[in-house]
């Protein structure tokens, strides 16, 4: 049954970090070169909140396959760092898909209106920046994490 357990355990590992080195690496650049900036708004949207969800169901596996590895064989150093850092993995996905996106997009909508109307006010513009900033640091450290539980995963 552990076994089962940790090999759970390491797919949800998987899945996380493929899923941010794909959408990071991948996905995001061949669209953003070919897609035109409206298109690529709108698959951007409706990728991003099953993105983050794929992220919250891997942290959920992630922390029931550790709690079921600490009901098996008592808890550990390692169980208990590994399910502090999905923890901190489920934060940043849920905060990210709610309610970061959706500020974010009406944020962008305000902005894309404003620069229709040819003046675009420079604070909505930072703001916007900051948010999308924090969303890549987010993402950044949600890969981080995920790496830091493949290293600890033979600990287990």
């Amino acid at each position: 049954m552990a076994s089962l357990i940790e090999y759970l355990h390491a797919l949800a590992i998987a899945i996380l970090v493929g899923k941010v080195v794909l959408l990071s690496f991948v996905v995001a650049p061949i669209l953003a070169k070919s897609l035109e900036r409206e298109q690529f708004s709108i698959v951007v949207r409706r990728l991003f909140p099953a993105y983050y969800a794929l992220g919250m169901g891997t942290a959920i596996m992630g922390l029931v396959s550790l709690s079921a590895l600490a009901m098996i064989r008592g808890t550990s150093p390692s169980l208990l760092v590994g399910g502090g850092v999905w923890l901190i993995i489920l934060a940043a996905e849920s905060y990210c898909r709610s309610p970061l996106t959706p500020q974010s997009n009406e944020m962008r909508d305000r902005f894309k209106k404003q620069e229709q109307c040819g003046a675009v006010d420079p604070n909505l513009q930072a703001a916007w920046n900051r948010l999308h900033q924090r969303s890549v640091y987010l993402n950044s450290l949600v890969l981080l994490a995920g790496l830091c539980l493949l290293g600890l995963a033979h600990q287990l």
